[in-house]
């Protein structure tokens, strides 16, 4: 899936591609935004490494033009602290990444937006937002909504594989199926691989890093993954989405 580079749409802009006086004008009438906030980091040995970006930027820009919004540029590096010691991985301290989002909301709300979606392409990315937008909404007058794939055992309830453990996965069916709707060339189907590492009680009580469970960092089983349930997975995600963002900016008292 390309992003367009269209700048003169009713519902939508992409802040990449339009010119200031084009972002001056949207958010005039539509002051509102869309953050696409990715990772580069291991996603096993058949994902490339910016797939969370990927899939963040493109969900971004569909639920944008389901709902409305200035789409920002995708932050390419996340919290990432568990892929640390995978050669490739990148990672933001948490105070950094904390850092990175306040001062792009706070450029944003500087040029009239008063509310803003950050939209998780990684999961460990909205643990710390959370804390995040809510000291950025006692300082600014600014809406925040923070998205990771709502509704997500729902959406998933026709998988053929289980997730291995509940919204914690990894570079397995879900994921890979997205990223052969959006980006097959990427994808190297002939090195996925199926590992569900066991559960561990010092991962889920001390400091022991999630990457360290696995062999592969595989987390779940890539090797069923198709482009159809990719393009059906990936339409119900931005219809829910959009769903959240329209009724989240029609609530007068959201915040």
């Amino acid at each position: 899936m390309k992003r367009e580079t269209v700048v003169n749409r009713s519902n939508w802009l992409d802040a990449g591609t339009a010119t200031w006086p084009e972002c001056r004008d949207f958010l005039a009438e539509t002051p509102a935004a869309i953050l696409p906030l990715g990772a580069t980091e291991q996603h096993g040995p058949h994902l490339p490494q910016n797939t969370d970006t990927v899939l963040a930027e493109a969900l971004a820009v569909e639920v944008a033009k389901a709902g409305s919004g200035l789409v920002l540029p995708a932050v390419p590096v996340g919290y990432s602290w568990s892929w640390r010691d995978y050669p490739g991985t990148l990672t933001f301290s948490l105070d950094t990444f904390r850092d990175v989002v306040k001062d792009l909301a706070r450029s944003t709300h500087r040029a009239g937006c008063r509310a803003l979606m950050t939209l998780s392409g990684h999961g460990a990315n909205p643990g710390p937002l959370k804390m995040t937008v809510r000291e950025l909404v006692d300082e600014l007058d600014l809406k925040v909504l923070n998205v990771f794939y709502p509704g997500l055992d729902e959406l998933m309830a026709d998988a053929e594989s289980p997730q291995w453990a509940p919204m914690n996965f990894h570079a397995e069916e879900f994921e890979t199926s997205l990223m052969l709707y959006l980006k097959p060339e990427r994808v190297r189907m002939d090195q996925a691989v199926r590992e569900y590492p066991p559960r561990s009680a010092e991962y889920e009580m001390s400091t022991l890093p999630l990457g360290s469970l696995s062999r592969s960092g595989v987390f779940g089983d890539a090797t069923v993954a198709s482009a159809e349930k990719g393009e059906r997975w990936f339409h119900d995600c931005v219809a829910r989405m959009a769903r959240v963002w329209t009724d989240f900016l029609s609530a007068p008292d959201a915040g």
